[in-house]
């Protein structure tokens, strides 16, 4: 199995299983993260690995490999972890031995990264892994007055 993984400022996948997305590519963003941005991803499902079950995983680590932690609730945190299992059919008319695409959007809200820091999201599927490392830039130094 091959994936595609990229970040976006936005991203949307379609019913007729098309991936969407605007701002394709980045790889530094402002600190702390101030606006929403997206985790897009394709699954490149080889023909023998079709109509049986896929479990991908999505995770946000910084740059020593340590899970990226944010605070939840008044008292609670939790790492930024996304898991889901997918079974992919052959679509009618498919011709034997072709791959089947399947798109992923993952819309993240704005986190409260530290600047100046080294990020990578890491989805795994099966047996591999494809990483998308980003950066923080460094905070502003306000001008002396």
């Amino acid at each position: 199995m091959e994936a595609t993984l990229f970040l976006a400022d936005s991203a949307q996948t379609s019913p007729d299983g098309k991936l969407h997305a605007l701002g394709i590519g980045w790889t530094h963003t402002s600190s702390p993260v101030s606006a929403p941005s997206a985790v897009a991803f394709i699954l490149h499902v080889p023909w023998g690995e079709t109509n049986r079950r896929i479990k991908w995983t999505l995770d946000l680590i910084d740059a020593d490999g340590n899970p990226v932690v944010v605070q939840t609730g008044p008292e609670t945190f939790s790492s930024i972890h996304m898991e889901n299992e997918i079974e992919v059919g052959r679509p009618p008319g498919t011709k034997p031995g072709a791959d089947i695409n399947v798109p992923f959007a993952i819309n993240v809200t704005p986190m409260p990264l530290p600047p100046d820091k080294t990020f990578v999201w890491i989805l795994k599927a099966g047996e591999r892994e494809w990483r998308a490392t980003f950066a923080t830039r460094p905070a502003q130094q306000n001008a002396p007055s």
